[in-house]
């Protein structure tokens, strides 16, 4: 090229681009993963909620006990037995007259955390010919301090037996009694249960918050490692992997990570949409022996979310992987190795990992180079082909969470004796790097805060049911480090507790990651207190943004909260280029419409794809493809979501023909936390209405749709 004085313009660098899989037709990859025996079982036990049949309400005011027990006889030499168990709102359990879970006393939150299995090892309890499982499920009051006489409960007893043949007795078989505010010693094995009912299975009632299906309480499990060797015996000109998870992902080509994503791929719908990555390793691939390795975390998947903690919302199979790896070589042919039967599974050394709860790792388990080739994976198990709802697989087209920079501790204290405190002088989401020596088998423990008590130590009520705990065991090989991978917590403070000696303040760092939109805004004043408030906004946003705009990045909510987005969107996108983090975040909305035409209360959706919507959260879906586009000028936003905020608006209208927004709006938080009074819903949800209307009359014009902007103006 050449400019107006016939000079040539200097010379650009080389650039280049590919397509990658554009229809659902080029995965060629299965899905694969691996369950442990137990807990695979449990899954598939079919256990249901069941409840007593009673039909009057208990006349405690605070609480009521729903009584359950079952008889079951045990045939043959047991070498392993669990139970599963769980109610709304808290169990008790009891083998034999001998008790083996007590029930957690209400929280001053009063939420209680009952959507997931808590397990207890019964091998020494339960015993040859008959025995008795007695489970005791508290119902605190509502807020309404009303009772109710029914509560779910559901239970699996786990026997696993010498010859390694495997007998469930579980909740919706039949032989379970029931009774409601039992009296004597009614866990004994001889006590006389005739005079109870017959337990009955439990319905649900569909609310703001909760849908007719109960879910499922299953436990998540450990993260999976699962590789597989080939040979390469050409010269290559290129290689991709493309990869993506129900669930959270790591790969590795012959021992060298791929990518640098953190909980790829990411959060979404995974009922109906799933992200994928593609990956250059082209230098990484190898004439000879290769290997392919991953690891498989439940991620948003099926970690348990929410305060009450429902597992598994998006899907009933364990999680999965899909990887496909090209290899295009010098001649032109090309091989695929694909994610299939032929890969090998096994437990890794991070033996839980969720996302409210935080990362056990056991380093005695860690198995030199098994992410190389020539590793020796005969002990391995074969992986199984998981056969999930097929949800469509989109290209990452928005930026994906990513390591931003690694704090020093600004202090390090200790309030009580073995207590370590470090301060990192910033409220920030990621995770904590250790270091730490040791003998084998020691447990580090690292806890998560905002802010402290005034006795120096941790204050964590705020945080609810969120352990938000990671738990290190070292190997005993001395100068061991340790950062968690599957898990992140919103954190000023660290406390370190289980080490044999005093730690050192450079021990523990603190590791800052969040959804990598480039930032667009600087600001330096004279005035102290502006730059600190501006660094308020910022860091506010960076903990804030992990996949989703969150409300918190700490306690057991972490949801894509759809008010909270919309009042900041306007100051996010100054702070941030979000034009292509914007549109992933219409499509999660989108995806909240699912049996209604109004946008959820937060996106994506959990344990049901809509969660319920509300006026001024659901407007979100009218708010933010506005906002994108008034801030970008990119108008494929509202291309992309004009159909779903007409359809929000006409479902409005339909019930609303007064133009007064009166009926309809769904949960009533209107003026939410309001300090004084409270403002009239139809009041503050008619202003929205007109708001919406505004807004779809400027946005129609920009897309020419003259008779649309007519309507809406």
């Amino acid at each position: 090229m050449w400019g107006r004085d016939g000079k040539p313009y200097p010379p650009s660098d080389v650039s280049w681009w590919e397509t990658g899989l554009l229809q659902q037709e080029n995965w060629k990859a299965k899905w694969i993963g691996y369950e442990e025996p137990e807990h695979k079982h449990i899954r598939e036990s079919g256990a249901e909620w069941i409840t007593n049949s009673d039909t009057e309400p208990p006349k405690a005011s605070d609480k009521a006990a729903h009584d359950f027990r079952l008889k079951f006889e045990v045939a043959r030499p047991v070498r392993r037995a669990s139970l599963y168990v769980t109610g709304q709102d808290s169990a008790s359990a009891w083998i034999n007259g001998k008790q083996v879970l007590e029930a957690e006393p209400l929280p001053p939150w009063k939420q209680m955390p009952w959507k997931t299995y808590m397990t207890r090892d019964i091998s020494k309890t339960v015993k040859s010919g008959g025995n008795v499982l007695a489970v005791e499920i508290v119902r605190y009051a509502d807020r309404r301090g009303a009772n109710r006489s029914e509560t779910p409960m559901s239970a699996v007893v786990y026997l696993e037996a010498d010859d390694g043949s495997v007998e469930l007795f579980q909740t919706g078989k039949q032989g379970w009694r029931a009774s409601l505010n039992a009296s004597g010693n009614w866990q004994a094995i001889g006590f006389n249960d005739s005079s109870w009912k017959e337990a009955i299975r439990y319905v649900q009632p569909a609310s703001g918050f909760e849908t007719a299906e109960l879910g499922n309480p299953w436990p998540t499990g450990s993260v999976k490692a699962l590789r597989r060797g080939f040979q390469v015996g050409k010269s290559v000109a290129s290689a991709r992997v493309y990869a993506t998870a129900l669930g959270a992902y790591q790969l590795w080509i012959n021992g060298q990570s791929v990518g640098n994503e953190i909980l790829a791929p990411g959060w979404t719908d995974f009922r109906e949409r799933v992200v994928y990555q593609t990956y250059d390793v082209t230098a990484d691939v190898k004439e000879g022996e290769n290997a392919i390795a991953a690891m498989l975390a439940p991620g948003w998947y099926s970690t348990p979310l929410q305060w009450f903690r429902q597992g598994y919302n998006y899907g009933q199979t364990p999680p999965a992987l899909r990887a496909q790896l090209r290899i295009e070589y010098q001649d032109g042919s090309i091989d695929l190795i694909s994610t299939d039967e032929h890969w090998k599974a096994e437990v890794s050394p991070i033996l839980s990992a969720e996302i409210y709860d935080g990362e056990t790792y056991d380093a005695r388990k860690t198995r030199a180079n098994w992410n190389k080739a020539r590793f020796d994976d005969k002990g391995w198990k074969a992986a199984e082909v998981i056969q999930p709802h097929e949800p469509e697989i989109v290209w990452q087209y928005f930026q994906p969470i990513r390591k931003e920079k690694t704090l020093d501790a600004k202090e390090l204290k200790s309030p009580a004796a073995g207590i370590y405190i470090y301060d990192f002088g910033q409220n920030l989401s990621g995770v904590a790097r250790i270091r730490a020596d040791g003998p084998a088998g020691t447990e580090v423990k690292l806890r998560f805060a905002e802010v402290l008590n005034p006795d120096g130590t941790l204050y964590v009520e705020n945080l609810r049911t969120a352990k938000a705990t990671d738990h290190f065991i070292l190997g005993g090989k001395g100068g061991e480090e340790y950062q968690p991978t599957f898990t992140f917590h919103g954190f000023r403070y660290v406390e370190v507790s289980g080490l044999k000696g005093t730690p050192k303040v450079n021990d523990v760092k603190a590791v800052v990651f969040h959804t990598d939109a480039p930032f667009t805004a600087t600001l330096k004043t004279g005035n102290p207190m502006i730059n600190q408030l501006w660094s308020n906004i910022l860091w506010g946003q960076r903990s804030n943004f992990i996949g989703v705009p969150t409300d918190c990045p700490q306690r057991d909510e972490r949801l894509g909260w759809t008010a909270d987005a919309q009042v900041f969107w306007r100051t996010a996108t100054y702070n941030m280029d979000l034009t292509t983090f914007s549109r992933k975040f219409g499509a999660d909305l989108r995806g909240t419409q699912v049996g209604t035409d109004m946008y959820g209360i937060f996106a994506p959706g959990t344990s049901s794809s809509n969660p319920g919507y509300g006026t001024g959260w659901s407007d979100a879906g009218v708010v933010i493809p506005w906002t994108s586009w008034i801030q970008t000028g990119d108008k494929k936003i509202i291309e992309e979501n004009w159909e779903g905020m007409d359809k929000y608006l006409a479902a409005i209208q339909a019930a609303n023909t007064d133009y007064l927004w009166k009926k309809n709006y769904g949960i009533p938080f209107a003026d939410w936390l309001a300090p004084e009074g409270v403002t009239p819903v139809d009041l503050i949800a008619t202003a929205y209405w007109a708001y919406d209307a505004t807004l779809m009359s400027q946005m129609a014009h920009a897309l020419g749709k003259t008779a649309d902007e007519q309507k809406y103006r």
